[in-house]
């Protein structure tokens, strides 16, 4: 059967174009978090400027695709990075053409520590399918659960913002916890590590609801373009 048979035409080309930036923000994520930056006297890493955006994605994605396919795209996203690292590991192994001076300065910048890709990928995995789990529940919570708590389905069933937030909540704690705990732990002073591990829980929170506006603009629009070939 066909990939057509099972989404329309401009369906299929949103999912791969979702899919694309999906996987790209990963690798991303991964590049800059080798950079530690200072926020005040608190190290951070660089990863937190677009890690946040791969939790839109996937509300977008669980939101007109389903559970099963934005879980798929999650593991498609981190086979994509794993297969970038290997690339890149193979690419520094190479010898240097004689007055190439910047083996060093690659070798660094593209070489990804093993345990931030470690911490990387398990805490995008982990929390990424935490995210999708939770906003499918909650979207469909009034469906599933038709005689509990009808005012708490009804602002989740129908606002895409509430149960956006309400599962990045959830999943920005899983990924803080786990990517920082495997990165992290024992590279910088405990405080330095509760500091980090704090302030990259509440600024990636921050900036998924302060962007959770425009994430549903966006959605609206996804349906409405989806909408046009039925």
């Amino acid at each position: 059967m066909s990939s057509g048979q099972f989404f329309s035409n401009k369906k299929l080309s949103l999912l791969i174009f979702l899919t694309s930036i999906s996987a790209g923000l990963v690798l991303l994520s991964n590049i800059a978090a080798g950079k530690l930056w200072d926020f005040f006297g608190i190290a951070v890493d660089g990863g937190i400027i677009c890690f946040p955006l791969t939790y839109i994605l996937g509300d977008l994605i669980v939101e007109h695709f389903g559970e099963k396919t934005s879980k798929s795209i999650v593991y498609f996203s981190a086979l994509f990075n794993i297969l970038s690292i290997f690339v890149l590991w193979g690419v520094i192994a190479l010898p240097a053409y004689p007055g190439w001076d910047a083996q060093d300065a690659f070798a660094t910048t593209l070489g990804f520590t093993p345990r931030i890709i470690f911490g990387s990928l398990t805490s995008f995995i982990l929390s990424n399918i935490a995210n999708i789990f939770i906003f499918d529940k909650l979207k469909n919570y009034s469906k599933n659960h038709p005689t509990k708590n009808k005012k708490f389905g009804k602002i989740f069933s129908k606002s895409y913002i509430a149960r956006a937030i309400g599962s990045s909540v959830v999943a920005h704690l899983i990924d803080s916890l786990i990517f920082e705990t495997i990165a992290f732990l024992g590279v910088l002073s405990f405080p330095e590590f509760l500091a980090q591990a704090a302030f990259a829980y509440v600024a990636g929170l921050a900036i998924e609801i302060a962007l959770s506006p425009i994430s549903s603009i966006i959605s609206k629009q996804c349906g409405k373009y989806i909408a046009e070939t039925k």
